[in-house]
């Protein structure tokens, strides 16, 4: 009995055996997965993040910031000088526009 039960398990399996097809990957699986699997480039922004080029950027901005804060005292000494040459304010701005001449009604 035990013989017979053990047997017919065994064509049991044997018959689903018989009825089990080799699986198939889909149309360019492996060229996908490959591309996958290499590693992506490296985009070429990076070299704006390395030091040296930051500290040739910052070097180039102190140079620039340094030269334009020595025109600008160059140019305030000599507006300085220029201002006590010439009236300020409202008497300059008559001159200028030429409203010295006298009222209209006058």
């Amino acid at each position: 009995m035990e013989n017979k039960l053990s047997n017919e398990r065994v064509d049991r399996i044997m018959t689903s055996l018989e009825s089990i097809h080799k699986a198939t990957a889909p149309d360019f699986f492996y060229t996908r997965l490959k591309g996958k699997m290499q590693p992506a480039e490296e985009k070429r922004i990076y070299f704006m993040l390395r030091p040296s080029f930051i500290t040739a950027v910052l070097s180039v901005i102190l140079v620039l910031n340094i030269f334009s804060l020595k025109e600008m005292n160059k140019a305030s000494k000599q507006n300085s000088t220029s201002r006590s040459e010439n009236p300020s304010g409202i008497e300059s701005f008559a001159k200028v526009y030429n409203l010295n001449t006298g009222s209209v009604y006058e």
